[in-house]
């Protein structure tokens, strides 16, 4: 459908539609992007990208004078396949609405079109998260935040990156899922690895000042002694508030070395606007813009989450 005069009633010249432009132009500002603080991002040069996990060796056996070497064997873990998902919008005006655009709303459309493109995008990139307790899976089939992640290794186990049972955010349970993260993290030989230290913790609006109050006090947070706060002394968090995550009472954890976790998007093609076209029957400039992207979990490991009491 095109844009035409009678679409757009700002375009009559008896009438003065600045309360409206300058909400979307002056007034409101539109959010920094927020995603890409904690995801990988990669490129890929094909439909659908494969990635395959690798299991380690086993431990060294003991070994008697003159036996043989006991062998061992890397071996394939898990694979997962992800295809991109392509997104696009087209703006088309005629002539005339484009001749009486006195305020240069319809000119500005690629302004818009860019704008509805990155919100789609930071929308989309909230989902894994989002849905991470349920249908969002990782590498090993598992929701990405689960009490029973499958480690790949022979007779390994398996582990989780979730409170169990849920607890809402809090120093105590902040610390718990520290203390978890250094019992849980492993291998998929189910091997101990050095914890992470430096963590993003990404919340909803509606926890960003508990976060806050818990990692910036000096000492422990509301309570009347005078401990210190270890948790702000033995880790380094940052905090980074979406407002895209729709559970106000669920929070994450994500290592800040975002090549240590799984969560990670592949641009196929950006966020790209083609040259405006005319239609040569009818004059009218048409506008489009598209991406080709996918957002994922690959392995679950150095990440953490609850989803609430």
């Amino acid at each position: 459908m095109a844009q035409t005069r009678g679409t757009a009633p700002f375009l009559s010249d008896n009438t003065d539609y600045r309360d409206v432009y300058v909400l979307v132009e002056t007034a409101l500002k539109e959010l920094p992007p927020i995603w890409r603080k904690y995801y990988n991002i990669e490129t890929s040069d094909r439909k659908t990208e494969i990635t395959q996990s690798w299991v380690e060796m086993g431990d060294v056996p003991e070994k008697a004078e003159g036996a043989n070497y006991a062998t061992d064997l890397i071996r394939p873990g898990f694979q997962k396949s992800v295809s991109h998902t392509e997104f696009g919008l087209g703006f088309e005006m005629t002539e005339t609405s484009g001749e009486d655009d006195k305020r240069n709303v319809l000119k500005r459309n690629g302004k818009f079109l860019a704008y509805s493109a990155r919100y789609v995008e930071e929308k989309r990139a909230a989902l894994p998260l989002v849905n991470g307790f349920s249908t969002e899976t990782t590498n090993d089939g598992v929701a990405a935040f689960s009490a029973s992640h499958v480690l790949a290794g022979p007779s390994a186990g398996t582990f989780r990156n979730i409170l169990n049972p849920g607890q809402d955010l809090s120093w105590n349970s902040l610390t718990q899922a520290m203390i978890d993260l250094q019992n849980e993290t492993k291998t998929d030989q189910g091997k101990f690895v050095t914890p992470i230290t430096d963590w993003n913790i990404v919340v909803p609006p509606a926890l960003e000042f508990t976060a806050a109050r818990i990692l910036t006090s000096t000492l422990l947070p509301g309570v009347a002694d005078n401990d210190k706060n270890v948790l702000k002394d033995r880790r380094k968090f940052n905090i980074i508030v979406n407002p895209h995550l729709s559970d106000a009472d669920a929070w994450y954890l994500l290592a800040s070395d975002k090549g240590r976790h799984g969560l990670t998007s592949y641009t196929r093609i950006p966020i790209t606007m083609a040259p405006a076209m005319t239609d040569a029957r009818t004059g009218n400039v048409i506008y489009k813009i598209r991406f080709r992207r996918s957002w994922f979990w690959n392995d679950p490991q150095n990440a953490f989450a609850s989803a609430g009491a």
